[in-house]
């Protein structure tokens, strides 16, 4: 676990089938701690603009229709509107943060 036990107490939020985050929420953003056990896939989607940090494992997103690796120590930018998918190693753990103009998770 890269996280201390105590995340746990955060507001859990099930963003995907098999990707759980604890949320923290506050004014026009959120910030997700998250660690998968099994390989996970994020189907395509867009939304406001997004930030992370890979803390172990790997995340290869496709963004804009370009597919890039990320590993520990890597950060990646999405722009707000922008198309991107992933897929989430077994035991990857990352950090995002979300900009989010209308209402937190």
């Amino acid at each position: 676990m890269v996280f201390p036990e105590w995340f746990a107490a955060f507001k859990q939020v099930e963003l995907w089938p098999g990707l759980r985050m604890a949320v923290l929420s506050g004014y026009k953003g959120q910030v997700g701690f998250a660690q998968v056990a099994e390989e996970t896939f994020v189907p395509e989607h867009a939304h406001e603009g997004q930030w992370g940090v890979v803390l172990e494992g790997e995340v290869e997103f496709t963004i804009g229709g370009e597919k890039r690796v990320f590993r520990k120590g890597d950060y990646y930018h999405i722009p707000a509107g922008v198309l991107h998918s992933a897929r989430l190693a077994a035991g990857t753990a990352f950090i995002d943060v979300w900009e989010n103009e209308r209402f937190p998770l």
